[in-house]
């Protein structure tokens, strides 16, 4: 490829929005690493089923994850403005190009080529489960690095979010009382920047820099709908309300707070059990691949072993019986029925199955085998997340109490040991202190949410809401009781 060639080709694909290879090295990695299962899933499907490299390439381009999509289409269009030769040669110039820490995507990527070259349909499965093993493998250690990375990170949101404001607020204040110390080093306006702003901003940071490192994020198109955040608003003017019949100022954000952060609870359950709903069903499919697999090998038709396959989990039999007549109307346009039926719950699941029900129109026993091959990739698959998301939950759980309870409890008390204060020294102002922490817990408990929604792997705007939602009622209601605590 000349040097004008691969200008272009540079310039095509960060237009597209997808960084080639060459620059997907430094970021995108730990993406790459999390797509590789699909990737080769999807692969799997082409080539178990006797089919062309060129097709597997293809089916990965047009249906694929978001970054490994955008890479094949390059394969794709050097392909066939005969860039390269041919689609292998193609392929291998990617493969050769992806980044030293994307081993386990390139060796699986390898392992494929080899499977689609290989004559004998029992070599060719045996290393299309090696690719499968290869690239959950790199998956694996890829979390166990991430999840082993966490410490120093979370330790710092530890010290900036809890020990940080407290100090600020409190200590200093209490230092400077008779003077024994020296004068106040920062006046209130200065403490109050560093609490509700810097301080803030650098737990920002720290999140940030997680969540560019998490394997598990989702690479697809994400939700960034305010209007689930939309019942916060009322906080304000409920503030305001509690304000006006005589409460103080903090209480009265406590509770304004704690109101508004119930209705973004209540506006955001419902789409939440939703999508727990379709995740659930998601996983069913998963299963019911395998299931339909010892269904195909029995002889059963392939609309039969599908549909009934999906009608043994209760959780599925609306779905199930929609597919039934879906395929009951589709004039034998079988993949768009279930893609129409499918794909809203799993996109990625429902495209495997358009590639079974390929092979099943040539061979109802290879596509059996080829279902058994797909359902046991997909449940391996969903075992190592659900192994690198238990290794992770602790972590998740330590800063949900951080932010809901223990940041509160500890800041609320240095409010309590504020007030004997205010009668024994004319010196210091601590009017304003309850307030300014309040306010910082509220951005704490936005921080934690999104660095909890980041770590589970999801970006949605109504994903965070519904976390922060959660813990603002609790926060709000530690502190506002600690507060009151008289020394």
């Amino acid at each position: 490829m000349s040097e004008a060639q691969v200008s272009e080709r540079l310039r095509t694909l960060m237009a597209a929005g997808v960084k080639p290879a060459a620059k997907t090295a430094k970021l995108r990695t730990p993406l790459l690493l999390n797509e590789a299962p699909e990737v080769i899933g999807m692969m799997t499907v082409a080539v178990g089923n006797g089919g062309s490299l060129d097709q597997a390439v293809r089916d990965v381009a047009a249906n694929g994850p978001k970054l490994s999509a955008g890479l094949f289409k390059a394969v794709v269009d050097d392909a066939d403005t005969r860039v390269k030769a041919d689609m292998r040669l193609a392929l291998t110039r990617l493969i050769s190009s992806l980044p030293p820490g994307t081993a386990g995507y390139r060796m699986a990527l390898h392992m494929v080529v080899s499977a689609a070259d290989a004559p004998d349909r029992d070599e060719r499965e045996r290393m299309l489960r090696e690719a499968s093993d290869i690239a959950l493998t790199g998956l694996k250690e890829a979390g166990k690095r991430y999840s082993a990375s966490l410490n120093a990170p979370c330790m710092t949101i530890f010290a900036l979010g809890i020990m940080v404001p407290m100090v600020m607020m409190s200590i200093l204040p209490m230092l400077s009382i008779g003077g024994l110390f020296g004068p106040m080093p920062f006046s209130l306006g200065e403490i109050m920047g560093l609490t509700l702003v810097i301080v803030p901003a650098a737990v920002a940071a720290v999140i940030v820099s997680i969540k560019n490192q998490n394997p598990f994020l989702a690479t697809g198109k994400p939700d960034r709908d305010l209007r689930p955040a939309l019942p916060l608003l009322v906080a304000g003017p409920a503030a305001v309300a509690f304000w006006m019949i005589g409460l103080d100022s903090a209480a009265a954000a406590c509770l304004g707070l704690t109101a508004g952060g119930l209705l973004c609870a209540a506006a955001v359950y419902r789409p939440y059990i939703e999508e727990k709903e379709r995740e659930k069903q998601a996983q069913i499919f998963e299963d019911a691949v395998f299931e339909m697999g010892n269904r195909l090998i029995s002889g059963d038709s392939f609309e039969d072993a599908m549909v009934r396959s999906l009608a043994l989990r209760g959780e599925c039999a609306e779905l199930a019986e929609s597919l039934r007549r879906e395929l009951d109307i589709c004039r034998g346009n079988v993949p768009a029925a279930i893609r129409r039926v499918l794909a809203p719950v799993s996109p990625a699941v429902a495209e495997m199955v358009c590639g079974i029900q390929r092979a099943a129109v040539k061979d109802l026993r290879d596509a059996g085998r080829l279902a058994l091959t797909v359902g046991r990739q997909l449940q391996d698959q969903e075992a190592v997340r659900r192994s690198i998301r238990s290794d992770l939950k602790g972590m998740t759980d330590t800063m949900f109490g951080t932010a809901s309870v223990f940041a509160p409890l500890v800041l609320g008390m240095s409010v309590a040991m504020l007030t004997p204060l205010t009668r024994i020294s004319s010196e210091v102002d601590f009017s304003g202190t309850a307030l300014i922490l309040t306010i910082y817990l509220a951005e704490l408990s936005v921080l934690m949410a999104a660095l909890m929604s980041f770590l589970d792997g999801r970006t949605s705007i109504r994903d965070v809401v519904r976390r922060f939602a959660m813990m603002l009622p609790v926060a709000m209601l530690v502190f506002a009781v600690c507060m009151r605590i008289a020394f």
